[in-house]
């Protein structure tokens, strides 16, 4: 044996005909700073994240249209000893005014945590490992496929796990100030 075997565990059927893929996204997604998170840990793909006290929250980002985050992905990075991934999560800024100019000087600066919630129901994080933070910013007058507003691609590269959640609890209070916190 190796010294880390990572072996299946069970059959990996094509399709599930009880519970079928759905692509896509929700209109409402959520950005925690990640200096906001005392900690985290994770069993079975599914994150318990604890917020710093006094309580921290996590910020609404919406995004309408038929489709909302697109080009959010997950990419496999072939590594030497392990395999890791990048991850991309993108949004547009529609509002301009002074206190956005505001947010987006923070969101081009600082280190993320994302939660987007898929069509099929789940609560997939990005970020929580190494921290997401923005690689590209482009506003272009004259697109109207973003109605000239900012589009914001936010990347965590050298991730461990392919696919990281959290449970509905969490997102019930992440807007609140009883939101989970040590």
């Amino acid at each position: 044996m190796a010294l880390c075997d990572f072996l299946i565990e069970s059959d990996i059927q094509g399709y599930d005909c009880s519970n079928p893929m759905v692509k896509g996204a929700e209109e409402i997604g959520w950005l925690i700073n990640r200096a906001d998170i005392d900690s985290y840990s994770v069993t079975n793909f599914e994150a318990t994240i604890l917020l710093k006290c006094p309580r921290k929250q996590g910020y609404r980002i919406t995004q309408g249209g038929k489709q909302p985050f697109s080009g959010t992905q997950q990419e496999l990075v072939e590594g030497t000893n392990q395999n890791t991934m990048t991850n991309t999560v993108q949004f547009v800024v529609l509002k301009q005014d002074e206190n956005i100019a505001q947010q987006l000087f923070a969101l081009m600066n600082g280190e993320f945590v994302a939660i987007i919630v898929n069509k099929n129901g789940t609560n997939q994080v990005y970020g929580l490992e190494t921290g997401l933070h923005c690689s590209a910013a482009v506003r272009e007058l004259y697109n109207d496929d973003v109605l000239a507003g900012w589009q914001v691609t936010m990347t965590e590269e050298g991730a461990t796990l392919a696919n990281l959640f959290v449970n509905n609890a969490f997102l019930t209070n992440i807007e609140q100030p009883t939101a989970p916190c040590q």
